[in-house]
């Protein structure tokens, strides 16, 4: 790798480089580590006189070997015991946890391994020694460097090891070839190549030796690395504490950032490459988790800065600005494009993809939680069912009341199991696919927190330094404490909370410490809560003071009163070594108290964890979809917290309300909110239906959950013409190509058997890209019908099994209605199809005309298309670049993309435009397709199973219009995706209708209805996949004047196509009513005979009635029974 990749005007490493002119500030690169360069810091010092080492240099070099040599840190430490018993009573006063604050951070973990007092005593006096020692020693200067330099180089245990790997570029090799083999050096330091000398070295050291700085490990490492410039670890200042002049400072700021990135981007082809040589192993999940590490986001904003020019909005085509801001759009996105505040345009830009013209300014907030929840998520939710039934056979003879509380109990041992893994060493009820799925939660908790430690949020990279093994979030659930609070009354509820955090009333007195308390169970209590159970999660287990300080503002207390609590948090309590304990609320959570149940009259012993969440998906899905949104938040608005956003549509406010040109602004700004809150994981600002638990709200969901019981199961002969529209924008011939068997689609769609021995689809799915993962990642209508998505508490009542057996039983009808497997094999279609079709055309242009260069040698079409993705010129040439390099073809076949060996930038430019084409031509809404009044409970009962056409109209019909209007109507591609799915519609509902047909009396009357010429003309544009909104108008104008209307049985559901008696549940309220007339009839008169219409309308309400062979069956009872 050069320093090219860098964009670096000099290279750092370069010995003799004297040139310090970098660009790396514009890259927004970390703060360096604050250590003093040694170099620096000895000349600063000297001119002051401060410096005069007690050491000679043959002392300083001895006292080195003793702290940089690992051989001579084994014979000292070799033979010693640890000499001090563990005294149980032993318990660290206040006097001793203040103490440990003022050394240096990597001193202070050896004063936890503290086994008495005296241990405690001794530790702090080694640490003392040490630190006298380091110091002395850097007062030498070069001379001390130089020293320590030698003895970690001089390292016995290091040659041996790199004379046993010269062969694969140790250190023996770095005279012949030093720049490869310093790279690969690098590699092994960060563990890409198991056994790497490196690794064996540091972890040596740091065995032996619990005060050695983890910085200072790094000189064996960077021998190499750093001699020919002051780079690496002596080449970090900290300009605060130290009086070093700020020319100095600020180049050596830049070295150190050019370094660090230098190393951070090291190309994986070079590791790959070197351990396929030498027959090395490659640590694959090491590997995998290099694909965490995030590239710099390029389509950011940053509103606390006015002219900042990242807030300008783009200005795109004449046709691009008219199909953003046209009138005939009624989508969150277009009403944000047409704000008259420029800032808020610029909103959407970053936050919310356009579904008519795309997003030229690249990823979105939205697009990039999608991607990275598919990441993070996607192997727990698909082993967790293979969990599931082990637990279920393993413990067969356990009595539970109903599948409910199995799955309740199941999920409670989870989190037991998570957090407490050594309690079940020896437990019969924990089975191996158990253990597994633990292993697969510890991953994603993980996975998560190392995305969002690295956006920017703030206290998330304190937290992801302070890591807790074994961590699960203490959540508070609110229908838990409602209950409580309902169960045991208010002033009991509060005194649990006052129990558990009794350590601070003492400092803020009765007064305060009441109103806090009842604050925060108010909060909590509260249905406004839920989104937010995250966030107080990090107040109770440890974060840092600006986020308790944010947690503290939002109970409403004044300032004075958080500056008093927040003082009280940072003294801390003294009966801890918890390195939280002064970053977080100081609860017990094990602390109990009586309190009398008010309906048993009983005493029951409760605490705050009684009232925690310990369902472990829950806890996880709520974890992984707060802190990402909170992370894209960061990410691509630079709100580093929720009052910078909440600065941020208070500022929108008031401009509205100064200027009469932005009166309309509330509108736009209740459209961020809607937008925010479903990023973030919190239900729609707009809902006015108060607790999502509450009966009501828990009807409606129940009501739309059976309408997709009793009607969807033939919804996937819907597919056909997403399919065919997924054929043709790929081509016939990259599909037959690409095309994996369907056979295989079906075996696959098993619980947890979503792993395809498919390179490029695993490559697609390691970024997030949506291939085939809908199934486990999603509620089966969720594609269809933009469904809340936000996990809810258990309530204790019925309503809570009923709704699980619903959940399960959408599932099992997506199954046999060929939805899942419809838009797994689609999914799969288009993105291997894509992956193949650009390789084959980058490559075939590539070698046409010489360069990667190729942009504008494509189609006008096509270039539109690929900025609908977001990969305009220059992206576009860099995937290209990539794709020409990494391809992987064996024997002309293309069997690889490669995207490991990719650059980050590319690689993440790539993963958003795949994922772009899929959820188009494998339509999936998302909010800023929806207009922000469907987003509630009651709405989306108006809009059930429309929401897929209202998103149609904007990601198909408008788009395709959008194109056309590009390329002056010459876009082949466009007119070949509408008729391939017409065809594709017209085709499955002709075999839909041939199946449908059988057990009717009046078959052949029935097909040649239905498949006459002029019908199956209809049902083609109905189900295409861009008529969208048009055929349900037609219908709704002509029906107060027609009784058969021109699209009147073409819908899947058997539903009308108009827009009012179309709604399902107004069906399901109707028919039932229809039904139970009928009965009456039929009950108090014996001539009564219903038509066959009624019978329909009565076996309508059943769930199932119309799946296949189900449907057949009901034909035969409905010429028995029917007039």
């Amino acid at each position: 790798m050069s320093s090219e990749n860098l964009n670096i005007e000099v290279n750092p490493l370069k010995e003799k480089s004297d040139k310090i002119e970098f660009t790396v500030d514009k890259m927004g690169l970390s703060n360096p580590a604050q250590t003093v360069p040694t170099d620096v810091d000895y000349f600063a010092r000297k001119q002051k006189g401060e410096l005069e080492s007690k050491f000679t240099w043959n002392e300083a070099l001895a006292k080195s070997f003793e702290i940089d040599n690992l051989f001579v840190s084994g014979i000292n430490n070799f033979g010693k015991e640890d000499g001090y018993a563990i005294d149980f009573d032993f318990v660290p006063t206040k006097e001793m946890v203040d103490s440990i604050d003022q050394y240096p951070d990597y001193m202070k973990d050896a004063f936890f391994d503290a086994k008495s007092e005296e241990h405690f005593y001794d530790i702090e006096k080694q640490v003392k020694e040490r630190l006298e020692t380091e110091e002395e020693i850097s007062k030498l200067g070069w001379k001390g460097f130089g020293a320590r330099m030698v003895a970690a180089v001089a390292d016995p245990a290091a040659i041996a090891l790199s004379v046993a790997t010269i062969p694969f570029g140790g250190y023996g090799a770095y005279a012949t070839v030093p720049s490869k083999i310093m790279r690969l050096k690098r590699a092994l330091k960060f563990g890409l190549i198991v056994g790497g000398e490196n690794a064996a070295i540091e972890a040596g050291l740091v065995g032996l030796d619990k005060y050695k700085n983890p910085i200072d490990i790094a000189y064996a490492s960077l021998a190499g690395f750093t001699l020919g410039s002051p780079a690496g670890w002596f080449g970090r200042v900290n300009a605060k504490t130290n009086a070093t002049p700020k020319e100095i400072v600020k180049s050596y700021k830049k070295l150190d950032a050019a370094a660090e990135k230098y190393k951070q981007t090291l190309e994986l082809q070079e590791i790959q490459e070197f351990a396929q040589k030498n027959n090395l192993e490659i640590d694959a999940q090491k590997i995998k988790n290099k694909r965490m590490i995030l590239s710099k986001e390029t389509n950011s904003m940053n509103p606390k800065v006015v002219d900042d020019v990242r807030n300008e909005p783009g200005v795109g085509t004449y046709w691009e600005e008219t199909f953003k801001k046209t009138h005939f759009r009624f989508d969150i996105a277009s009403q944000l494009n047409r704000s008259p505040d420029p800032i808020i345009r610029r909103f959407r830009e970053t936050f919310v993809n356009d579904p008519v013209v795309g997003n030229t300014k690249g990823d979105t907030a939205i697009d990039w939680k999608n991607r990275t929840q598919y990441q993070t998520m996607y192997e727990y939710n698909n082993y967790r069912e293979i969990a599931l039934r082990s637990f279920k056979k393993a413990n067969k003879d356990v009595s539970f009341k109903s599948q409910f509380d199995i799955e309740e109990r199941f999920e409670a041992l989870m989190s037991d199991l998570k957090e407490f893994p050594e309690r079940f060493d020896m437990s019969n009820e924990i089975t191996v696919e158990m253990r597994n799925l633990s292993k697969y939660a510890t991953k994603a908790f993980d996975d998560t927190l190392d995305i969002v430690a690295q956006t920017g949020r703030e206290g998330w990279d304190e937290i992801a330094g302070r890591r807790v093994p074994n961590y699960i979030p203490h959540v508070h659930s609110p229908s838990k404490v409602q209950r409580a609070i309902d169960d045991y009354g208010i002033d009991q509820t509060e005194l649990v909370f006052a129990n558990a955090l009794r350590d601070l009333k003492g400092d803020l007195g009765n007064k305060l410490f009441t109103r806090m308390i009842k604050r925060i169970v108010g909060k909590i209590s509260n249905s406004r809560y839920y989104g937010q159970e995250t966030d107080l999660a990090r107040a109770f287990q440890g974060s840092n003071i600006a986020v308790i300080r944010e947690f503290l503002e939002g109970l409403d207390l004044t300032e004075e009163q958080i500056k008093i609590i927040l003082a009280k948090i940072q003294k801390g309590t003294g009966n801890t070594l918890d390195p939280n304990a002064r970053t977080r609320l100081p609860f017990d959570l094990n602390a109990r108290i009586d309190v009398k149940n008010n309906k048993t009259g009983t005493i029951d012993s409760l605490s705050i964890k009684d009232l925690t969440e310990r369902n472990l998906t829950r806890l996880l899905k709520r974890y992984n979809q707060q802190v990402l949104g909170a992370a894209a938040m960061a990410r691509f608005g630079n709100f580093k917290n929720n009052k910078e956003y909440i600065d941020f549509l208070q500022e929108a406010k008031e401009r509205g309300e100064a200027n009469p040109k932005y009166k309309n602004i509330y509108r736009d700004v209740e459209n961020i909110e809607v937008v925010v809150s479903s990023l973030t994981g919190k239900q729609s600002p707009l809902e006015k239906g108060g607790d999502p638990n509450g009966f009501m709200r828990r009807m409606a969901r129940l009501a739309q959950d059976y309408n997709f019981l009793r009607l969807f199961g033939q919804v996937g002969f819907a597919q056909g013409a997403e399919l065919y529209q997924a054929v043709s924008e790929v081509g016939l011939k990259t599909f037959l190509e690409a095309n994996p068997g369907f056979k295989d689609i079906l075996n696959k769609l098993r619980a947890g058997e979503v792993k395809f021995n498919d390179e490029i689809l695993e490559e697609l799915r390691s970024q997030g890209v949506p291939v085939g993962l809908d199934k486990f990642m999603h509620s089966p209508v969720g594609r269809l019908d933009n469904e809340l998505d936000i996990p809810l508490d258990s309530t204790g009542s019925r309503l809570d099994a009923t709704e699980l057996y619903a959940a399960k039983a959408k599932r099992f009808v997506a199954d046999i209605s060929f939805l899942n497997p419809m838009t797994m094999y689609s999914q799969i279609i288009a993105g291997r199809g894509l992956a193949l079709k650009i390789s084959n055309n980058v490559n075939d242009l590539i070698k046409k005309h010489k360069t990667t260069k190729v942009f504008d040698k494509l189609s006008k079409g096509d270039q539109v298309r690929y900025k609908y993705f977001g990969w305009n010129e220059k992206e576009f040439n860099e995937i290209a670049d990539q794709i020409s390099k990494h391809s992987v073809y064996k024997d002309g076949k293309y069997e690889g993309i490669g995207l490991d060996s990719w650059t980050p930038e590319a690689r993440s430019h790539y993963s958003v435009g795949m994922q772009r084409f899929i959820d188009r031509v494998v339509q999936r809404n998302d909010v800023g397709v929806m207009n922000r009044w469907f987003t509630t409970d009651y709405t989306r009962i108006l809009t059930q199973f429309r929401t897929f056409t209202l998103g149609s109209y904007t990601k198909q019909l408008m788009n395709r219009l959008y194109v056309l209007a590009e390329t002056r109507g010459k876009d082949f591609q466009t007119y070949s995706a509408f008729m391939a799915s017409m065809i594709g519609a017209v085709q499955f509902y002709a075999v839909q209708s041939y199946i449908n047909s059988f057990g009717r009396n009046d078959q052949k009357k029935y097909l040649e209805r239905r498949l006459s010429p002029e019908n199956l003309a209809k049902i083609g544009f109905l189900r295409s996949s861009w008529s969208s909104l048009i055929p349900g108008a037609i219908d709704t104008a002509l029906y107060p004047f027609l009784d058969d209307l021109p699209f009147s049985y073409g819908r899947n559901t058997d539903l009308a196509s108009n827009f009012l008696s179309g709604i399902p549940t107004f069906n399901l309220i109707g028919s039932t009513f229809d039904t139970t007339r009928n009965l009456t009839k039929m009950a108090f008169d014996p001539t009564y005979q219903p038509s066959k219409r009624d019978i329909q309308n009565g076996l309508s309400l059943i769930a199932l009635q119309n799946a296949l062979i189900i449907k057949n069956v009901n034909n035969m009872i409905v010429d028995e029974l029917g007039e």
